[in-house]
């Protein structure tokens, strides 16, 4: 029996274990706790390692579900999702959605992404947008109002590649609620991307920016007012005096970034200098302790010594001083051996290099200075950033009105 048809049977007898039509959802089902496990154990076993592991158990579920190419199947962390997406009925005539049903994609939407998961796709997807529109094309702003929601709707579609080939049309009405769902935020990462252009001087953002000052246009002898930058208190922004407030904000945020690097290097190397997970001031000063209690040790043995001499002086008994004789003997051995341990002790405290932790010690104290110091400042910023980058989302949004 192949690999593939042992996790197919798998999959088969355990039919008790896989919750259909999971939470009442028609066309919905989960493979979670313990057939999961079971699943990704079998497939831990594979010996050909250039194998696609989710994909092999895509096939399999596939295959077992009997499944229609276009159905979905997602692999997550802690469980397997079908979809079946042939349940999902298209009304043609209907524009919204390429025709599917609302109630049926919002099911899936939530099935589908978790927050991190929707988070990293939409800022994915919204700068794979950006790069298509201002690095790639560098589009007119008359191509952008006519094609920009068709592009980020072509951009999400394209994205979503758990999605069958043949599931072009649901792809295409899937990525329309997403982009619906997610609108501002999408326009939000586009905004910031312009504006950091715009802040290492990009000269064909500088100008493209330019049109959202209110202008009229003139086109086939009819007049237009093009959208402007204006905040949520009324506030108008002209385009060409953004520059140096928006430098300012990449500017600080690029310093922040660079400090919590060095910041991080400078722990790299105040980990590689460590002995026994201790720095060298740390650790000379653990030595320094026990220098210090050795030499108390022939401090205390010295001073027992003159007390048995004095004794010795004293009694007359042989067998007493014989006893007082192995004792101060025994003492005189133990000093010995101290002053010896004293001695390597004393070589490896002189050895132990301080001055090099200390020096990145100081370094460490003066970048959090510094992090500080810069993030407090975009702090202050960050309302006039947040205004002007709401401004522009809502000019990205807007298209020329006729006057």
């Amino acid at each position: 029996m192949t690999a593939f048809q042992s996790l197919v049977n798998i999959i088969n007898i355990n039919q008790d274990q896989i919750n259909f039509e999971y939470k009442n959802i028609k066309g919905l089902t989960v493979i979670d706790g313990k057939l999961f496990k079971d699943i990704l154990d079998q497939v831990k076993l594979l010996e050909d390692k250039s194998i696609d592991k989710k994909e092999f158990i895509k096939k399999a579920v596939r295959t077992s579900f009997k499944l229609e190419d276009q159905d979905l199947i997602l692999i997550k962390k802690e469980q397997i999702v079908v979809k079946v997406i042939q349940n999902i009925k298209r009304d043609e005539s209907e524009r919204r959605f390429n025709g599917y049903s609302e109630d049926e994609i919002a099911k899936l939407y939530h099935e589908y992404f978790d927050k991190t998961s929707l988070d990293a796709f939409i800022k994915s997807t919204s700068y794979e947008v950006f790069k298509y529109l201002f690095i790639r094309k560098q589009v007119t702003n008359d191509f952008y109002e006519k094609n920009i929601y068709s592009i980020v709707q072509s951009h999400m579609a394209k994205a979503l590649i758990d999605f069958e080939d043949k599931n072009a049309e649901f792809r295409k009405g899937f990525a329309g609620y997403i982009f619906r769902i997610n609108f501002i935020n999408v326009f939000s990462h586009i905004s910031d991307q312009i504006l950091e252009a715009i802040s290492y001087r990009d000269e064909y953002l500088m100008n493209w920016i330019k049109y959202y000052n209110g202008q009229v246009i003139i086109k086939h002898n009819k007049r237009y007012e093009a959208p402007s930058i204006i905040n949520e208190v009324g506030q108008k922004y002209n385009p060409s005096a953004l520059f140096g407030t928006i430098a300012m904000w990449f500017k600080t945020k690029d310093k922040i970034t660079l400090l919590k690097k060095r910041f991080l290097d400078v722990n790299k190397n105040l980990e590689k200098l460590k002995i026994d997970n201790l720095s060298p001031s740390e650790y000379k000063d653990e030595l320094v302790q026990e220098r210090q209690e050795i030499e108390n040790y022939i401090f205390e043995a010295n001073e027992k010594i003159k007390d048995l001499l004095d004794k010795k002086r004293i009694h007359k008994d042989e067998e007493t001083l014989y006893d007082i004789n192995d004792e101060i003997q025994s003492l005189r051995i133990d000093v010995k051996e101290d002053k010896k341990e004293l001695e390597e002790l004393n070589t490896h405290i002189a050895k132990i290099d301080t001055i090099s932790s200390k020096r990145l010690e100081e370094d460490k104290a003066r970048i959090q200075k510094d992090i500080l110091r810069e993030e407090k400042a975009l702090k202050q910023n960050t309302k006039v950033y947040q205004s002007i980058q709401s401004a522009l989302v809502k000019a990205l949004t807007s298209k020329r009105k006729p006057i």
